[in-house]
């Protein structure tokens, strides 16, 4: 029988030998796993270590759960990895943190482009980058990863690239492919909206010395952009050598 893996945003220091999950974890467990008293369930903090449990007991809005005994973790990626992704339409960038976070990323940084077609109002900043943490929580759990992708504040495009180290953008008329790349294990990887860079922020880049890569021969669609890049680093410097 598959063990349910949640993660508690909680130190290790918290985390007793029996310990008691609250609000919507505690609801999670109830109405959506369904699990009952006896069911066993593996928790994961945020120092990146990992338990297995047993369920005691299944209240209203507790859960009460005891340790049985500590497991291996999985280890964080080779690579360290930022995307810097022009924000898209709502199911589009969804769809970009949950495969960044089974890739490994190690942060997104959602920005604004010239030409970002979604708008999002200034007040609700937080609540979006909250609902993306959330879906980089749960691809978290699922893919087994023991630490958590890091969504950062929204931001414009000139903000977040004025400090980066070694970073690539993405460009379909780049003379630079990935192959071309020296191994760099900490890497910011630049990927435009629907309506990719403008001709000014490409300029920008190239002030700011950050290399043009082109991804074969077919022009990709903003959300397939991260997952597929990732991929391919970790083929060539990463996780999959």
């Amino acid at each position: 029988m598959r063990i349910s893996r949640i993660y508690l945003p909680i130190t290790d220091q918290q985390f007793a030998a029996e310990y008691t999950i609250h609000d919507e974890k505690a609801h999670y467990i109830r109405n959506v796993l369904r699990l009952k008293n006896g069911d066993q369930l593996r928790i994961f903090t945020q120092d990146r270590n990992e338990y297995l449990c047993q369920i005691d007991q299944v209240d209203r809005h507790q859960v009460h759960i005891r340790s049985i005994e500590t497991l291996p973790a999985m280890a964080p990626s080779k690579l360290h990895t930022t995307i810097i992704q022009g924000i898209s339409s709502s199911d589009r960038m969804d769809y970009t943190v949950q495969k960044s976070a089974e890739m490994g990323a190690a942060r997104i940084q959602p920005v604004w482009t010239e030409y970002c077609s979604t708008k999002i109002a200034t007040n609700k900043y937080a609540k979006k980058q909250q609902h993306w943490q959330n879906i980089a929580i749960s691809a978290s759990e699922q893919c087994g990863r023991a630490d958590i992708l890091e969504i950062m504040p929204i931001c414009t495009l000139s903000e977040a690239i004025s400090d980066i180290g070694h970073g690539v953008y993405l460009e379909p008329t780049a003379e630079s492919v990935l192959a071309d790349l020296n191994n760099h294990q900490s890497l910011s990887v630049l990927i435009g909206p629907e309506g990719g860079f403008s001709q000014a922020e490409i300029q920008l880049f190239e002030k700011q010395q950050l290399t043009g890569i082109r991804m074969g021969q077919r022009v990709m669609r903003s959300e397939t952009v991260a997952p597929v890049i990732l991929a391919a680093l970790h083929t060539l410097h990463g996780d999959f050598t």
